[in-house]
């Protein structure tokens, strides 16, 4: 799963939502630049807000703080929601790319975190409600980019570019190097054809809704 969000994650972010934001503002390779440096910055100060497996002692207890896991989490599902309104203020087709793309990335990305709280000693059925208060995040990033962007002209090219360089971020510096360390020896092939698998997936499904 991880392997096929990558793929996914990345075509969706070169694919479909850079020529959009591209095609509104000729700054939106500057505004893109300046959003994945953000989320490096952003990331090294959070102690690793996406993939990253918290860091772990000599005894092999996890050392992050919950609140950061959390607010890292929900910070995470508050852009997904963003970028989710935003492509749906573009065209009905380019939302549902997007909204499949996050789809298949939250998959492993909310099992991760499930795995990482029962690990910390949490029961599960607080793990859920963690889990769904984070989400709560994408639902206050979809009513808030929808709302702004419809009505703040300018906005909705500097929420497309929010958007790409979320997801060639997630995919690059996240996903990809994740799958690389993970996939040894025979495993290695098919990391790669889930990842091409991710690549076609998107590219037909953007060919299929745009018909």
């Amino acid at each position: 799963m991880v392997s096929f969000a990558a793929g996914a994650l990345l075509t969706t972010g070169f694919l479909d939502t850079m020529p959009e934001a591209i095609e509104r503002s000729k700054n939106s390779f500057l505004v893109i630049t300046i959003f994945i440096a953000m989320f490096f910055l952003v990331e090294k100060v959070l102690l690793g807000m996406h993939h990253r497996h918290p860091q772990k002692d000599r005894e092999g207890t996890l050392r992050m703080p919950l609140s950061f896991l959390l607010f890292g989490d929900a910070l995470h599902n508050f852009i997904d929601g963003v970028s989710i309104a935003s492509t749906f203020l573009v065209s009905f087709p380019l939302g549902i790319v997007t909204s499949a793309a996050v789809f298949v990335h939250e998959i492993p990305h909310e099992l991760g975190d499930f795995g990482i709280l029962i690990h910390m000693g949490y029961e599960r059925l607080k793990v859920l409600g963690f889990n769904a208060l984070t989400g709560l995040g994408a639902i206050v990033g979809a009513v808030g980019g929808f709302y702004l962007g419809s009505k703040i002209d300018g906005l909705l090219p500097i929420l497309l570019s929010l958007t790409t360089a979320n997801f060639v971020y997630l995919s690059l510096s996240d996903l990809i190097p994740e799958v690389q360390e993970k996939s040894r020896g025979s495993q290695g092939f098919s990391h790669a054809l889930f990842f091409l698998l991710g690549i076609l997936f998107i590219s037909l499904l953007t060919s299929f809704v745009k018909v």
